[in-house]
């Protein structure tokens, strides 16, 4: 159950709102990451030797995401992450989003999960959304899985659907989690309420043709695997639908 929720680094300016009065500066930085990840890290490590404080550690640990540095960004994000904290400048919990994505990358799910822990409780009196909630439980509740903790990361899931009905891949991993878990009738009804969200999903079509096989209903599965392999024959999900069909 692979949905990490990558960084937007597309999106950085929206999603790091300026974390000091250098405003010009943290956004050239933070341009510098979409358009050249190695000039971003000499220019932000520059930066932080004058001092440039947790925007450029910010940057930097954005940088070093960029160019996959994955274990180097989740160390420049956690030092980000308390320099934000102390500093309480609004910004923790974005910054404690993505040093988990980083930590999931890096291999490190405890320290994702430490981090989401943080960022769930609304460090420094921040106030989440439902919608904020929501996906920092999915994300959690990944990396709980990759702890063996299912029944913790199944909490994640409902809460996270019921805080946002609309959640990225809260549906389809909680029915990928009740299937593996056994739970049939819960797996069923999550993966058709992320049909209704989005019925040409291959990869919920190869999830669905999942939880038709484990209840033997091969007829089902084999539809809704074919289903997959068309909508997206190049994706992970239509590759395994169509080695699935093979196998079948």
């Amino acid at each position: 159950m692979k949905f990490v929720l990558l960084l937007a680094l597309i999106a950085a300016p929206t999603l790091a709102a300026p974390l000091a009065s250098d405003v010009g500066r943290y956004q050239a930085c933070l341009a510098l990451v979409k358009s050249a990840p190695e000039r971003a890290v000499e220019t932000a490590q520059a930066w932080r030797i004058e001092n440039g404080g947790v925007p450029a550690l910010h940057c930097l640990a954005l940088a070093q995401f960029a160019r996959q540095d994955y274990p180097a960004a989740l160390a420049s994000f956690d030092k980000a992450v308390h320099g934000s904290v102390a500093a309480q400048d609004g910004k923790a919990v974005t910054i404690l989003s993505q040093a988990a994505d980083a930590a999931m990358l890096a291999g490190q799910p405890a320290a994702a999960v430490g981090f989401l822990d943080t960022a769930i409780t609304g460090p420094g009196g921040i106030s989440l959304s439902p919608r904020a909630e929501a996906s920092l439980r999915v994300t959690r509740a990944e990396a709980l899985v990759d702890l063996k903790r299912e029944m913790a990361a199944a909490t994640d899931l409902d809460a996270a659907t019921k805080l946002d009905p609309d959640v990225p891949f809260g549906w389809l991993l909680k029915a990928t989690l009740a299937r593996r878990m056994g739970d049939f009738k819960t797996a069923e009804a999550a993966i058709l309420a992320a049909a209704t969200r989005d019925a040409d999903s291959a990869d919920i079509q190869y999830e669905a043709g999942n939880i038709a096989a484990a209840q033997g209903n091969d007829q089902l599965a084999r539809t809704a695997w074919i289903a997959a392999a068309r909508a997206d024959p190049d994706s992970p999900a239509g590759k395994a639908a169509n080695k699935a069909l093979i196998g079948d």
